[in-house]
């Protein structure tokens, strides 16, 4: 997996909608637009993403720079970069490997902080984040990623997507017709998923939740920066998604 494969799913109309469903819809229109014509961008004139397509690293941080500068113009577009920089973060091989990932240690956060296991936090406990970890208590600790749609699902779903812009992503993908499928469900359904915090945003009243996220963003890059610097970044732009 490679950014160009986040590119072609948030493109789609059978996944995109479904890996963004927190977005609004005229974000998503917009998330459509911008991937898909950087997607023309990408194949030009070719047909056969797997055959014709250069696979230099530094060709793939060209379209994804590409992208990235387009969607921060957006009026959410800090918001919708957060989400792209935690797609990235799980399909990223190399940061898989390291035992503390930044969106395990997110995750691991949230956890401490909702049964205020806090005795070792860095960030100051006030009575304004105390209230609000109490509040989240009433909506329970989601952070188990339920594996749905499972492959079946999934597979079924691209088989039987139909819109234009679907079928012109399969004809480019057809030496792997399920390759989209696999990424799909890593990105998705991955236990790295920072999916269970939109829970929180539908049930929080809005200043609640943003002192929640603040608390978790600088424990959490705070405890990053003493070991991986680099990662501790990662940690910043993931969690972009949560400040508007």
């Amino acid at each position: 997996m490679n950014f160009d494969h986040i590119l072609f799913i948030a493109s789609t109309d059978c996944f995109g909608e479904k890996l963004f469903a927190e977005r609004s819809t005229a974000d998503l229109v917009e998330i459509k637009r911008i991937t898909r014509e950087q997607t023309l961008t990408l194949m030009g004139d070719n047909s056969d993403y797997y055959y014709d397509s250069d696979f230099s690293q530094e060709r793939i941080n060209k379209t994804k720079n590409a992208l990235l500068q387009r969607l921060s113009a957006l009026n959410n577009g800090h918001s919708i970069l957060g989400k792209f920089s935690e797609l990235e973060s799980i399909s990223n091989k190399q940061i898989s490997t390291k035992r503390l990932h930044p969106l395990r240690l997110i995750k691991d956060i949230c956890s401490q902080l909702y049964w205020l296991n806090t005795n070792d936090f860095q960030v100051e406990i006030c009575d304004a984040l105390l209230e609000a970890a109490i509040q989240a208590q009433s909506l329970g600790l989601p952070l188990d990623v339920e594996t749905y749609p499972g492959w079946d699902e999934v597979d079924a779903a691209w088989e039987q997507a139909s819109s234009d812009w679907d079928c012109y992503i399969k004809s480019i993908m057809r030496d792997v017709p399920d390759g989209l499928c696999a990424v799909f469900n890593d990105l998705y359904n991955s236990p790295l998923s920072l999916r269970h915090l939109y829970s929180w945003k539908k049930g929080l009243p809005r200043v609640q939740f943003l002192t929640l996220m603040r608390a978790i963003e600088d424990e959490a890059f705070m405890q990053m920066n003493k070991t991986n610097p680099d990662y501790a970044l990662l940690v910043r732009a993931a969690m972009q998604q949560f400040h508007e």
